[in-house]
């Protein structure tokens, strides 16, 4: 259901609004797969994708019990992330697109580990979404100044 929206979102003549459903769900989604890759739900991770989302979207709790519902579920259907960064690429400019480089690397970074798969996941993302290995490492490491610092 979601897949064939996120299909329509990318087919519309007209621009569709930035914070759309659409778009949400596939920013949460690829939230959720970066808190959930390491097959170690680690609790730090989601608080942190929570608090992500709660922030960029202003939702309540119960919207974003949706919010996750509604992602989940569209990574369940979905093959691989092309799909989620060719929306976000769609309805995102550079900087709103760099934001969501650094949300992966909070959460990845909310552990205090950064696994292989994790750090797989944030290049791969970033690669899609039109950035370089180089500026994948300049988001990660700006994340962690920001989270050494306070």
């Amino acid at each position: 259901m979601l897949l064939n929206s996120l299909k329509r979102l990318l087919g519309a003549d007209e621009p569709v609004a930035i914070d759309d459903s659409g778009t949400r769900a596939a920013v949460a989604a690829l939230l959720i797969h970066a808190s959930r890759i390491d097959d170690d739900v680690d609790p730090a991770e989601i608080e942190a994708r929570n608090r992500l989302l709660k922030e960029k979207f202003d939702v309540s709790d119960a919207e974003l019990a949706g919010l996750v519902m509604e992602a989940e579920s569209a990574a369940a259907e979905a093959g691989d992330f092309f799909l989620f960064t060719r929306t976000i690429k769609n309805h995102y400019d550079r900087a709103h697109r760099g934001r969501i480089v650094e949300m992966l690397w909070e959460i990845v970074l909310a552990d205090g580990r950064i696994d292989s798969h994790e750090a797989n996941l944030v290049w791969r993302v970033a690669g899609l979404l039109g950035f370089t290995t180089r500026e994948n490492g300049d988001f990660r490491r700006a994340v962690q100044d920001r989270l050494s610092n306070g």
